[in-house]
């Protein structure tokens, strides 16, 4: 993905490291890298602060942009399948996730086959109830008032509605 707060900046997960590539010279270096952030592999990064938030494993992590510190921020790092708060909630094998209100994540739980939402102002995270069933979700794309999900032999788009206080109706 590209950096916000340096555009001729790309941001990619590399196993247990976030690095980045000068999109010029393509000069490779390492933005941060952290035993945490084992198995990472989706990536998105927060408007107003920069920081950045990584799903490694079975658990999400933030990365303050200016310290570069790693925080877990949801799930244990061990599978299971429980909404609850957000330290407490158990995911299966993240992959993708996007910011859909800048205090709401939605997250792919590939292994349990369900997008979730992470409400970091009311500390919960819940799954999301969608109309057709979900097998592998692996990559999402919010646009134009449509979530794509790829999902693992084909792309599944579903029409959105939402306000300022966030609730995605698909």
């Amino acid at each position: 993905m590209t950096d916000q707060r340096d555009k001729n900046q790309l941001l990619i997960t590399d196993f247990d490291a976030v690095r980045t590539v000068d999109v010029m010279s393509r000069a490779v270096g390492t933005f941060v890298t952290s035993d945490s952030l084992r198995y990472s592999r989706g990536i998105t990064q927060e408007e107003k602060s920069g920081d950045l938030y990584v799903t490694a494993d079975n658990a999400l992590y933030r990365i303050t942009y200016t310290q570069r510190t790693v925080t877990r921020i949801s799930g244990s790092g061990s599978p299971g399948n429980r909404d609850s708060t957000l330290r407490k909630s158990l995911f299966n094998y993240l992959e993708a996730l996007i910011f859909i209100t800048p205090e709401t994540l939605l997250v792919a739980d590939y292994a349990n086959n369900k997008l979730r939402l992470l409400d970091m102002k009311s500390d919960k995270v819940t799954t999301l109830s969608v109309t057709n069933s979900l097998y592998r979700p692996a990559s999402l794309l919010l646009t134009n008032n449509s979530l794509y999900v790829a999902q693992r032999e084909k792309i599944t788009q579903y029409k959105c509605e939402y306000n300022i206080t966030i609730y995605i109706h698909l």
